[in-house]
């Protein structure tokens, strides 16, 4: 059944004349002729009945006529489902971020993003570099903000941010609260915290450390941010965090790391070969114009 059958029908029905609904769809009157015969034929019943110059419904005509119009309005719907997603007056898009970055950039920016398209929808997932990834390969996620060190080859990168690593050490600390900087080399006797697995801060505390020589003395294994803060500044240990999880950490000193450079470069990335909606599309442009 096809949608131009059902379009030249429905016109036939309410006006009750073949040359009037020829008018309004703007086609030759034969056109509309060989339309309806070509539906009644694939439906095997006739749909009009046809004295003289008047026409009229059958019985099976006044049935398909409500589903008809029914499809038709589908139809339109549809279109116009598609036209303002594609206008970006409305949909959805999901984007996956560390918690540092979930919490210290991207408020502003999602913020600035709602203003410029009040349409469209972003859910935000937070978790660890491996975990995203994880998620945008599934196609859980449109979009997400990770480590760019090791990527798979399965997505698409664009950069976003660069973030330094210091030591977060608490503000009573007898021997750090006061310093500046700091030699990991000088760090042996420290309790460290670790983040859970997948964080990709786990990996650099672990790799930072062996590079200076020792393994780290561990006081809380796989806290998350905000737990892991809380320890420090408790006193309980020290970590290695990027520098805007500090933001508004008052009980928490920052120290820089002296023998060795830690940093890390966030991309935006998604999966290859996918094609994003428009809103998904929107808010990557988005995010990489105002980083």
């Amino acid at each position: 059944m096809h949608l131009r059958h059902l379009i030249s029908f429905v016109a036939v029905a309410e006006s009750l004349n073949f040359s009037r609904a020829a008018v309004e769809l703007h086609v030759a009157q034969p056109a509309v002729s060989q339309q309806i015969r070509a539906l009644e034929t694939e439906l095997g019943v006739a749909l009009f009945d046809r004295i003289g110059k008047r026409v009229t419904l059958t019985e099976a005509g006044r049935a398909l006529l409500p589903y008809a119009r029914q499809i038709l309005a589908l139809v339109t719907a549809a279109e116009n489902e598609v036209r303002e997603r594609e206008q970006l007056k409305r949909g959805k898009a999901s984007l996956g971020a560390p918690p540092t970055v979930s919490t210290h950039v991207l408020p502003a920016r999602l913020m600035q993003f709602k203003q410029t398209w009040p349409g469209l929808e972003v859910t935000l997932r937070e978790a660890g570099t491996e975990t995203l990834l994880d998620q945008i390969g599934d196609g859980k996620l449109d979009l997400a903000i990770v480590a760019t060190d090791v990527l798979p080859a399965n997505v698409e990168s664009t950069p976003f941010l660069t973030e330094t690593y210091v030591l977060a050490v608490s503000a009573r600390h007898p021997f750090l609260g006061k310093r500046q900087t700091v030699r990991l080399a000088d760090l042996a006797s420290e309790p460290f915290i670790l983040f859970p697995e997948g964080y990709k801060l786990r990996e650099v505390t672990l790799a930072a450390c062996r590079r200076a020589g020792f393994e780290p003395r561990v006081a809380l294994d796989g806290g998350a941010m905000q737990s892991a803060l809380e320890f420090v500044g408790a006193g309980l240990g020290v970590a290695l965090v990027p520098e805007l999880a500090l933001t508004e950490a008052n009980s928490i000193h920052a120290l820089r790391v002296a023998d060795q450079s830690l940093q890390r470069d966030l991309g935006l990335v998604w999966l290859k070969g996918r094609s994003l909606s428009p809103a998904a599309r929107a808010l990557r442009d988005f995010l990489t114009q105002t980083r």
